[in-house]
């Protein structure tokens, strides 16, 4: 990695948090000239376009990410969450699937219950209970975060049963 761009990638980030989505665009897309070979750069624009609700580009910059680095579970789980997002629910569960893998191989657990609960979600979408029902078990009671809107393990729990009735 290229010193210069972490700090570039930080301060493209800062400017999204301070809803200046304009100025961290045109950085990332400058970053992206300098730097096409780096997997950060690819991400951090991905992460852009998921912010403006462009997620075909999300995917699109992602996937150039994840061909650069195929061993960095955050990738898979961001384009598995756009791909969650444009509705394509069995390739979000893929890329949860792949970014659950990736944390098992590298005894990293820390986006484990997040990537079950996605998936469980978007299993949900497939209209498969049983899956969902699994994937929650890897998830503690009181978990919630923000899918399509903000979700509980107890939503999800109600979905599947509503499901297999």
């Amino acid at each position: 990695m290229v010193p210069d761009v972490d700090i570039l990638v930080s301060r493209a980030k800062e400017l999204a948090r301070r809803n200046d989505p304009d100025n961290a665009m045109d950085l990332a897309n400058d970053l992206i000239e300098r730097y096409p070979k780096e997997a950060k750069v690819w991400s951090l624009r991905g992460y852009m376009h998921g912010r403006l609700g462009n997620h075909s580009g999300a995917v699109s910059d992602l996937t150039r990410a994840i061909e650069i680095n195929d061993n960095d579970p955050y990738l898979f789980f961001s384009r598995g969450a756009d791909r969650f997002e444009l509705g394509d629910d069995q390739l979000a569960v893929d890329d949860f699937t792949r970014a659950l893998d990736l944390c098992d191989s590298q005894q990293r657990q820390d986006y484990a219950e997040t990537l079950l609960f996605w998936r469980a979600e978007a299993w949900l979408r497939l209209g498969n209970a049983q899956r969902a029902l699994s994937d929650l078990t890897g998830v503690r009671d009181g978990f919630s975060f923000w899918t399509y809107k903000l979700r509980t393990k107890a939503d999800l729990l109600a979905d599947c049963e509503h499901l297999i009735r």
